[in-house]
């Protein structure tokens, strides 16, 4: 089963990330638990039977390959700051490792966009 509009369900990935995302910066680990609300999707969204199922699936690991790139990039971009101390003295390191699993939602909601776009939406 996937669901009808792609383009909803990534926009919903979109929206609980960023807001994942500022929910730690506020909350602290504790603000993961917003992460949860990306299990609304399957009660929210109709779904349908996949009608090409090779090309579906395709396009399913593209989005996530092009995603665990974007965030891998994050993560040695974070580490050389990080280890060069090109920013003044962090405290929270541990809560932008943290926010590395909302920062890859995000990430896989704007390159599934993204990627269905380019498709023409007929996914």
């Amino acid at each position: 089963m996937k669901y009808k509009n792609l383009n909803l369900a990534f926009l919903i990935e979109i929206i609980v990330g960023f807001g994942c995302i500022l929910s730690i910066g506020l909350l602290g680990s504790k603000g993961l638990v917003s992460l949860i609300l990306i299990a609304l999707r399957p009660l929210i969204l109709e779904q349908e039977k996949i009608e090409y199922d090779k090309t579906y699936w395709q396009f399913f690991y593209k989005v996530n390959f092009h995603s665990i790139v974007v965030t891998s990039i994050f993560i040695i971009i974070f580490y050389f700051i990080s280890f060069f101390h090109l920013t003044p003295n962090i405290s929270n390191d541990h809560l932008l490792l943290l926010q590395l699993i909302p920062f890859f939602v995000l990430t896989h909601g704007v390159v599934g966009i993204v990627m269905n776009q380019n498709l023409g939406g007929r996914k």
